[in-house]
């Protein structure tokens, strides 16, 4: 076995860059583990939702005439869940199979 000596003061700089990098490590172990939120119990506005979409507000009606979409009266206003409008989002995706140069 080999011994390596190094000076007391690049010693303590490099015990606290371990600590440092341990306590980024612990710090971003413990966001992860956080429960993220049931996209099916937020609730949106009609504006919010309107925009996550990029339609307009009478967009959003026609889609709750429609029952394109479902939805919540509370207050006199429109309300969704996140998961609806994502749902709804996922099934406005146009795909262009088309490659570079506009050929198939």
């Amino acid at each position: 076995m080999k011994v390596i000596t190094i000076e007391s003061e690049a010693y303590k700089r490099l015990v606290r860059k371990i600590e440092c990098i341990h306590s980024d490590i612990k710090k971003q172990a413990k966001e992860k583990s956080a429960p993220q939120p049931d996209p099916s119990e937020i609730w949106v506005s009609d504006q919010e939702a309107a925009t996550i979409l990029q339609v307009s507000k009478r967009t959003m009606q026609r889609l709750r005439s429609n029952g394109e979409i479902t939805y919540s009266i509370r207050g006199g206003k429109a309300r969704y869940t996140l998961a609806e409008v994502k749902r709804l989002l996922s099934g406005r995706v146009i795909r262009n199979n088309k490659t570079e140069g506009g050929k198939p």
